[in-house]
C-alpha cells in the first residue's frame, strides 16, 4: 500500500535510489501558513550522521511543487519532492542473486516478477520514510487547537539520556541495533473521534505505526 488515510489521504512515492522520491498529500486545510523552513527541525531529527545512523548524507531539500500559494495552503493535493544525490548503486547487484535477510530484496523480486528496482532497497527503502516526516509536518500544522507532545523517553531499556550514546557505540560494535519507547499526549481532542470497531483511532494508529515498522533500516 502506498496511500494511507481517508480524510487526511498520504501517498508516498519513488525509489531510494531513483532521481526523486515524494509524497503527496490530500485533506489538508485551506489557509495554514507553510513553507520549506517548516520542514526544517523534523527532517533535521531524520537526517543521517548521528551514531548509528546510516552513513549516506543527502541535503533532504523539500521542494513544495503543489497545494501551496503564497506561503499558505491552498486546500488542493499538497505534494513534496526529495532529491536523490548521494547513491551507490553499484553496491547493490549483489542482491539479485544474494538477498538480504530482513530486507524486501527476495520478496520484492518475486512480487514483482525482476521489475522493481533494487537499488538502495528501491521502494522498500527506510530513505521513502522522509516523505512520511513530511506529512508528519503538515499534520502537525493542522493540529492547531490541540497541543501535541512527542518525546523520545528510552532507548534500549535505557532511560538517562547520557548513557545513550555509550549504550548506541556498544551495540553498534556488536553489529546490532536498540530499540525506543516513544510517548505521545494529545490535549484538547474533540470527543468522539473515529468509529467503533475497525476504524477506531487506536485501530488506525496502529496501522499507521506497524506499517512504519515494516519497513527496514534506511540504507
Amino acid at each position: 500500500m502506498n496511500t494511507f488515510g481517508n480524510k487526511f489521504r498520504v501517498s508516498i512515492f519513488g525509489e531510494s535510489h531513483g532521481e526523486r522520491i515524494g509524497v503527496t498529500v490530500d485533506g489538508v486545510l485551506p489557509g495554514i501558513p507553510l513553507g520549506v523552513e517548516d520542514f526544517t527541525q523534523d527532517l533535521a531529527r531524520r537526517k543521517a550522521g548521528a551514531l548509528g545512523t546510516t552513513p549516506r548524507l543527502e541535503a533532504d531539500e523539500p521542494e513544495i511543487v503543489s497545494g501551496v500559494y503564497e506561503g499558505h495552503t491552498t486546500g488542493a493535493p499538497l505534494t513534496i519532492l526529495f532529491k536523490n544525490e548521494n547513491t551507490r548503486s553499484e553496491d547493490y547487484e549483489q542482491f539479485r542473486k544474494h538477498p538480504r535477510p530482513g530486507h524486501a530484496d527476495f520478496t520484492a523480486n518475486l512480487k514483482y516478477g525482476g521489475f522493481n528496482d533494487p537499488r538502495g532497497g528501491g521502494h522498500f527503502s527506510g530513505r521513502i520514510t522522509l516523505g512520511v516526516v513530511a506529512a508528519g509536518v503538515i499534520a502537525k500544522k493542522m493540529l492547531y487547537f490541540a497541543k501535541f507532545h512527542a518525546q523520545l523517553v528510552a532507548v534500549g531499556g535505557i532511560q538517562d539520556a547520557a548513557q545513550w550514546p555509550e549504550a548506541l557505540k556498544a551495540a553498534q560494535a556488536e553489529g546490532d541495533s536498540l530499540g525506543g519507547v516513544v510517548e505521545c499526549t494529545v490535549e484538547g481532542l474533540p470527543i468522539g473521534l473515529g468509529e467503533p470497531f475497525w476504524n477506531s483511532v487506536e485501530s488506525q494508529m496502529a496501522h499507521a505505526i506497524f506499517l512504519a515498522m515494516a519497513l527496514p533500516p534506511r540504507p
